[in-house]
C-alpha cells in the first residue's frame, strides 16, 4: 500500500546530517575535502575520504609515472553508481594546483589545455573533486607525436575466465621474448591485462601500432583458438578469445594508469604484477584493491618501474 509522502514517518524525509569538511596541510597546500564521508562505493562502504587516504599513501610511486604525461580524468562526484564524465581539457578558471599544457586538437581545429600532475598535492585536489580513475597517454608533453609506450591491451568478453587472458598474456611475453623484448604485465583493474613495452620516443603512432598488430595477428595464427586482433563491431573482444586490441597505440588515446582505482565494485586497482603471479594464475583482478594495494607495495615494491627506465628499440625496419 502507497502512502502520501506527507505521512511517510519524519526520519525518512530528512536530508542527512551535515558533514564538516576535513582540511589537510599538503605540503603547504591547504586543501579542503568536503562531504567526507559520503559513500563512493556504498555496498562495500568505501568513502571519498577512504579514496583520498590511497591516493595520499599511493602518491610517492604513482607520480613518477604522470610526470609531463597528460591525463584524462574520469570524474564520479556522486559514486560509482551515478553519472559520471571524462575531462581532458583543463581551461583553468579558478586558481588549482595543476599544470597544464597546450595540444592542438586537428580533429576539431582548436587548442586545448591538457591537465598535467606532478605534485600530491595537485592528485589529490583532483580526487577532491569526485575524479576516480586517471586514464594516461603513451607520449609525453611535448612531443605528442612519438609514444615512449607499446601497449598490448589484452580484452575479454565477460564470460570469458580471467584464467585465458593471463595465457595469453604468457605467450605474448614469450613470443616478444625471442625477438629481445621486455613486457611489463599489469591487471586493467577491470577484466583485462595490460602488457607494457617501454620503447624509444623514435617512431610514430602508425609504427607502434602497426607493430602490436603484427605481433597480435602472429600470434592470432599461432593460436587460434586463443587470440585475435578482430573486433566484433564496438566491441574489442571475440566469443571466447582474447583480443589484442592495438587501437590503443593511438595519438590522443589513454590507458589506465598504473595503481589508479576503478569506479567497479570493490575498488579494484590497475596492479603491476610479477610473471610468475601471471603464470601461477588463481587470482581476480578485485584481489588487487585500494583496501590492500599499499600494503603490497611496501612487501614487493614498485613492479612497474622498470617501464621509466628501459627503454627499447622496436624490431622494425
Amino acid at each position: 500500500m502507497l502512502f502520501p509522502i506527507s505521512e511517510y514517518p519524519k526520519y525518512i524525509c530528512m536530508k542527512p546530517p551535515k558533514e564538516n569538511p576535513v582540511l589537510w596541510n599538503i605540503n603547504g597546500y591547504q586543501l579542503q575535502i568536503n562531504h567526507p564521508n559520503k559513500l563512493y562505493w556504498p555496498e562495500d562502504k568505501i568513502s571519498k575520504l577512504a579514496l583520498l587516504t590511497y591516493y595520499k599513501e599511493m602518491a610517492a610511486t604513482l607520480l613518477p609515472y604522470f610526470k609531463n604525461r597528460p591525463v584524462t580524468l574520469h570524474y564520479f562526484p556522486r559514486g560509482i553508481h551515478n553519472f559520471s564524465f571524462y575531462r581532458r581539457n583543463f581551461d583553468q578558471k579558478t586558481n588549482s594546483p595543476i599544470q597544464t599544457v597546450d595540444y592542438q586538437e586537428v580533429s576539431q581545429d582548436k587548442t586545448i589545455q591538457l591537465p598535467l600532475i606532478h605534485t600530491e598535492e595537485g592528485l589529490l585536489w583532483l580526487v577532491s573533486k569526485g575524479c576516480i580513475e586517471f586514464h594516461l597517454w603513451s607520449a609525453k608533453a611535448i612531443d605528442f607525436l612519438h609514444p615512449d609506450m607499446a601497449i598490448f591491451d589484452l580484452d575479454i568478453g565477460n564470460n570469458t575466465p580471467f584464467n585465458k587472458v593471463l595465457k595469453a598474456a604468457l605467450v605474448t611475453r614469450d613470443y616478444l621474448k625471442k625477438q629481445g623484448i621486455v613486457v611489463y604485465p599489469k591487471t586493467t583493474g577491470g577484466t583485462g591485462i595490460h602488457l607494457y613495452v617501454p620503447i624509444k620516443p623514435i617512431y610514430d603512432f602508425k609504427t607502434v601500432r602497426m607493430w602490436v598488430k603484427s605481433v597480435g595477428g602472429r600470434l592470432s595464427k599461432m593460436y587460434p583458438e586463443l587470440v585475435t586482433t578482430e573486433k566484433s563491431g564496438r566491441k574489442t573482444h571475440q566469443g571466447n578469445r582474447v583480443t589484442i586490441d592495438y587501437s590503443q597505440n593511438s595519438i590522443g588515446r589513454n590507458t589506465a594508469a598504473p595503481y589508479t582505482v576503478r569506479a567497479y565494485r570493490l575498488a579494484p586497482v590497475s596492479t603491476p604484477l610479477h610473471w610468475y603471479e601471471v603464470e601461477k594464475g588463481g587470482f581476480k583482478p578485485t584481489d588487487f584493491n585500494l583496501k590492500n594495494l599499499p600494503a603490497r607495495i611496501a612487501k614487493e615494491g614498485d613492479l612497474f618501474e622498470g617501464t621509466l627506465k628501459n627503454q627499447q628499440q622496436l624490431p622494425v625496419e
